[in-house]
């Protein structure tokens, strides 16, 4: 009986606590898998992605969360925005294109530039790597040397 009232009086505090709301930005270089990202968040099929003009945003809930998140554009001349949703984030979500080998010291000059914004600092940055190559090795569609170098022993000391 004891353990009834108990559960009750939890369940009557937390029905009574507030939503929480966060708000997260996810960027990243244009076509890097933002919105793919969003997609599969969503529950969605991440195929026919068009790219993504200035934002979007998507509102989930999670339990007592309600997030919102600013999926920014990342088109050069659009980067520029990014710093105006800082100060109202939570966190950081910077999404790469692993298999996008050429433009790496783009995306590390531009992850350098959210980085050092006072801004995020003391904020959460996750940085998601969109790896299509390790899906389509999952498929079998990679054999041979590419798909060795993929299963590097440096891959598992690196985390």
């Amino acid at each position: 009986m004891f353990n009834l009232m108990a559960n009750c009086c939890s369940w009557l505090k937390r029905w009574r606590e507030p939503v929480r709301k966060v708000t997260l930005i996810m960027v990243g270089l244009d076509n890097a898998g933002k919105t793919a990202t969003v997609r599969g968040m969503q529950g969605e099929s991440p195929e026919d992605v068009a790219p993504t003009v200035g934002f979007s945003k998507i509102n989930l809930k999670q339990g007592r969360f309600e997030v919102t998140i600013f999926d920014l554009g990342g088109g050069k001349r659009i980067r520029n925005i990014w710093s105006n949703y800082y100060a109202e984030s939570y966190g950081v979500i910077f999404v790469v294109d692993s298999s996008d080998i050429e433009r790496m010291e783009e995306t590390k000059q531009a992850m350098m530039e959210v980085l050092k914004s006072p801004k995020i600092s003391g904020k959460p940055v996750l940085v998601n790597l969109y790896v299509l190559i390790l899906q389509w090795s999952l498929f079998g569609c990679l054999t041979g040397p590419a798909e060795n170098s993929l299963t590097s022993p440096d891959l598992d000391t690196a985390f």
